[in-house]
């Protein structure tokens, strides 16, 4: 990929649901030549005439004739896609979470390993400014170690993709890797990204809401890192109005992240400071483009780290499996438990 310019590269977008459709609208804005492949072939000719793409019915011509492929069908399908793509020695970008199940996932990483190949997980939150701005804080100051933290997120199902029947998504579907647990592991990653490695889980999964799922719609969680933080996670796809943030409890301070205000405030002795605020032109959409922007140099620039690696979305998919076995036993689990 070394000096191609940027109007030659070739990336395969396998999927066009909503993700899949997003992915190839902020491709097209990057530059890049967009392939697409999707299983209901049917279909294929109606997205070339309204999105002027390639379209391939082969998912191994497609691949072949790519030089990255982006992974944005059902979570179930994931692990297959990308050792396609690995055994072809392709540039991969899959969708959160990595998978809906650990089979698979130790014969891609030694594969991603052996053939130095470029791979990012899409746990966009990684890219958002606030967030940025706290790694960046974390980094450089000494706010002492690492007490406690919660991290939240919550919105009905429902209302995700409006237009849509949420009964007929994937979200609603354990078969396909829907549920609380799963679609939101953005919150995982985060934890992982902040505190580190987690090494014990105790976790409650429900279905507590009036929606008609076969999967959970609720998850609390306790989990229990190695630098010795504790700390809270809760999960659901029943919240009548949008809510998201993180809270760090440093020994010196306090950082609060507020997703829906758009804020990074810092708390310590009764004072309260934004020490960042999102611009007025961020919208969802700029987390995306901004993953993807990563992605797209590190094709040219592989040494550049990934944002959010294979090893990442490994252990946000171990830590989501310890909870779901905490959650089945009624107890703790240690994520040795887990294994690949």
């Amino acid at each position: 990929m070394q000096n191609r310019e940027i109007s030659s590269v070739k990336v395969l977008v396998c999927g066009a649901g909503s993700i899949g459709i997003r992915h190839i609208n902020n491709l097209k804005s990057l530059g890049v030549q967009v392939l697409v492949w999707r299983r209901r072939t049917e279909l294929l000719d109606k997205l070339k005439d309204e999105l002027d793409v390639i379209v391939y019915k082969s998912i191994d011509e497609a691949i072949s004739q790519a030089h990255a492929v982006v992974i944005a069908t059902i979570t179930s399908t994931h692990i297959d896609l990308a050792l396609k793509a690995a055994k072809m020695n392709k540039a991969i970008f899959i969708e959160k979470p990595i998978s809906n199940k650990l089979i698979g996932l130790n014969e891609l990483l030694n594969l991603v390993k052996k053939n130095q190949l470029v791979f990012e997980v899409g746990c966009q939150l990684r890219s958002h400014p606030n967030l940025q701005k706290l790694h960046k804080l974390i980094i450089q100051g000494d706010y002492g170690p690492l007490y406690t933290y919660r991290a939240v997120v919550g919105h009905r199902l429902e209302n995700w993709r409006p237009g849509t029947d949420y009964r007929e998504s994937y979200s609603a579907n354990t078969l396909k890797g829907g549920g609380a647990l799963l679609d939101l592991i953005h919150e995982i990653d985060l934890v992982y990204w902040f505190a580190g490695p987690v090494e014990k889980v105790v976790a409650c999964l429900s279905h507590v809401s009036d929606q008609e799922m076969n999967t959970e719609d609720l998850v609390n969680m306790i989990l229990i890192n190695s630098n010795g933080a504790t700390g809270q996670v809760q999960m659901d796809m029943l919240s009548p109005d949008y809510r998201r943030g993180f809270d760090l409890v440093y020994q010196k301070a306090v950082f609060c992240w507020d997703y829906v205000k758009g804020t990074l405030t810092y708390k310590k002795d009764g004072l309260s400071t934004v020490v960042d605020q999102i611009p007025d032109d961020f919208n969802r959409n700029s987390l995306f483009i901004s993953h993807m922007k990563h992605f797209i140099n590190r094709l040219e620039q592989p040494e550049i780290p990934p944002l959010c690696s294979i090893e990442d979305g490994i252990a946000a998919l171990c830590i989501a499996e310890g909870a779901r076995l905490s959650s089945k036993k009624n107890s703790l689990v240690d994520l040795k438990e887990i294994i690949l």
